[in-house]
């Protein structure tokens, strides 16, 4: 009987935790214009699969037919560029992150590509398609601060 009631418990617990679910797909011409304009300059030939806001975090995210993954802030500014293992367009690298932060990958990294871009309070964090993965810390003049090798 307990096992019963402990299985009943936790199928409920399960339940529960899958509708806390706080994305909402949301028609992509209805996202801010900050957000419309950065995938339509960056990604100009590639379709947008499926748009979403989060109204927990807030912020929003677009997945594209070619891989990739964006995440944005409330205000429509960049949060993340997740290229799910594809570097990223070297327009969208120049035009988003620091010149210090590009020359600092290029010239310790020469044969690694930026897989991955997000950007914090605090400065930004890229990933590079090293093996092992190479994460990259940096402040928001682009200088160095941490290397995790993951």
């Amino acid at each position: 009987m307990k096992k019963i009631l402990w299985s009943f418990l936790v199928l409920v617990g399960l339940v529960a935790l899958s509708s806390c679910d706080d994305d909402k797909q949301v028609d992509f011409k209805t996202l801010p214009a900050s957000i419309q304009e950065f995938v339509g300059t960056y990604f100009a030939d590639v379709k947008v699969i499926k748009s979403e806001k989060d109204d927990e975090e807030p912020r929003y995210k677009v997945w594209l037919s070619n891989g990739f993954e964006l995440k944005f802030y409330k205000d429509g500014g960049w949060q993340e560029v997740d290229g799910n293992w594809q570097v990223l367009p070297s327009a969208l690298q120049m035009g988003i992150l620091p010149g210090n932060l590009l020359t600092y990958t290029a010239t310790e990294y020469p044969d690694a590509g930026i897989v991955e871009a997000a950007r914090y309070s605090w400065g930004y964090q890229v990933e590079l398609n090293t093996a092992p993965a190479i994460e990259l810390h940096f402040n928001n003049d682009g200088e160095i601060t941490m290397t995790d090798r993951r």
